[in-house]
């Protein structure tokens, strides 16, 4: 049987889920690499460092999973698997790095990260609908643009952007590791 879209849902991550986003993270670059995908790192999520920076951006409420609802549920839509995850930041000095000296005002903008999708649900548009969640979250902030990153070289992403998610592609960054940097302005509304 078909799976539509219409029984997935976002939900902001709780502090009592870090390990599990986290989980999700690491097998997701964990596939990357036995891909050959040069993206994420396997262990890197895990870092204290990194896992530091998770914990926050979930204390900030801007972590967010993809749910599988259960259709059989009459309870909250967001009860469910967890079968994704990913970021919004507004005002993250690694976006301040990656930005600041290509547009005119870096914090105008919704940034998206570690957007994971569990391999056996790809193909359900859920990576088109988050990117629309993350325009309408901007949207409430008054921002204008969403922007991403990858790293420079994994040309599938990078194609995926341009050509399917409709970003323009803005030169890379020129730093110790390159990273292709992504923007398209906000086109959702509020209802």
């Amino acid at each position: 049987m078909a799976v539509t879209a219409d029984i997935f849902s976002f939900r902001p991550a709780e502090p009592k889920e870090l390990d599990i986003f986290i989980d999700i993270l690491e097998r997701a670059a964990e596939w990357m690499v036995a891909n050959k995908l040069n993206q994420w790192i396997p262990g890197s999520f895990v870092a204290p460092k990194t896992r530091a920076h998770i914990e926050h951006t979930i204390s900030l409420g801007n972590a967010f999973f993809i749910i599988k609802n259960d259709s059989t549920s009459t309870s909250a839509p967001s009860s469910g698997s967890i079968i994704g995850t990913f970021t919004l930041n507004y005002t993250d000095s690694f976006d301040e790095m990656l930005w600041k000296d290509l547009v005119e005002d870096w914090t105008d903008a919704v940034y998206l990260h570690r957007l994971v999708v569990e391999r056996e649900y790809k193909g359900y548009g859920l990576g088109p609908k988050a990117l629309i969640f993350a325009e309408v979250e901007g949207l409430k902030r008054g921002k204008h643009y969403l922007r991403l990153d990858c790293m420079a070289d994994n040309k599938l992403l990078k194609a995926y952007y341009r050509e399917k998610a409709q970003f323009k592609e803005f030169e890379d960054y020129p730093g110790e590791r390159l990273f292709g940097r992504f923007e398209r302005p906000i086109t959702a509304t509020l209802a």
